[in-house]
């Protein structure tokens, strides 16, 4: 019976994203492709892009945007938005890794719908040859795979079964020789599809790994150059 609850849930907040229209974006968030490129390096203290991408309305993953506040008072170049805009993003990733202005380790994190699009994003970016170090997922609705030239996802993750197998985790794509984890948080108490993005102890693990590989922005006779 509350599985079943959890299905009839998580099926009407994929049904209303058809009939809620998006809600205002939080500090720091873009749908405009234009708004994307990263071109004032003296904001940020150290490497790196970390995009994070909303469920449903931009409503149920305010998780999301602590994580942001927590990454951008750190120094760290972070946005938030609604799933929907994820290739948008990745566009403007690509089009600026050919002109060599990225500024790696790419780092993509998603709840709920925007889990589905994290996934979705780092396999675009991967198929077409630019690096995404770290993704993480929490809860998403759907199976996912990334492909080549993504290095590490993590998928924390409530089971959503058929036939007794759970179907929102993430397996191996073509090409893909990186490291998948997925995360049953059932054992966690209280936590729901609804809160997991919330839980400080998984902000603080993802936050941690994404951080791994971003270094200090060198500040030389230019300062804030970081080509």
């Amino acid at each position: 019976m509350r599985e079943t609850l959890r299905y009839i849930r998580i099926g009407a907040v994929i049904a209303l994203s058809a009939a809620i229209p998006l809600a205002g974006c939080a500090s720091g968030s873009s749908t405009s492709a234009g708004g994307l490129a990263r071109t004032d390096f003296t904001k940020y203290e150290y490497t790196g892009e970390v995009y994070l991408l909303r469920g449903l309305a931009n409503v149920f993953s305010t998780g999301l945007d602590v994580m942001n506040d927590r990454f951008r008072s750190k120094g760290i170049n972070s946005r938030v938005d609604n799933h929907s805009v994820w290739q948008s993003w990745a566009d403007d990733i690509i089009a600026r890794a050919e002109r060599g202005q990225v500024s790696f380790p790419i780092v993509i994190m998603g709840h709920s719908l925007g889990g589905n699009a994290s996934v979705q994003m780092a396999r675009y970016l991967g198929d077409r040859g630019v690096k995404v170090t770290y993704v993480a997922s929490f809860d998403p609705t759907i199976t996912t795979s990334p492909g080549p030239n993504v290095a590490r996802v993590d998928n924390f993750f409530i089971p959503n079964r058929r036939n007794g197998e759970p179907v929102n985790i993430v397996v191996e794509g073509p090409g893909f020789t990186g490291k998948i984890t997925n995360i049953d948080v059932t054992p966690m108490p209280g936590v729901d599809h609804f809160n997991i993005e919330k839980q400080p102890q998984l902000q603080d693990k993802v936050i941690a790994l994404a951080r791994e590989n971003m270094k200090p922005i060198f500040r030389g006779s230019e300062p804030g150059e970081n080509r």
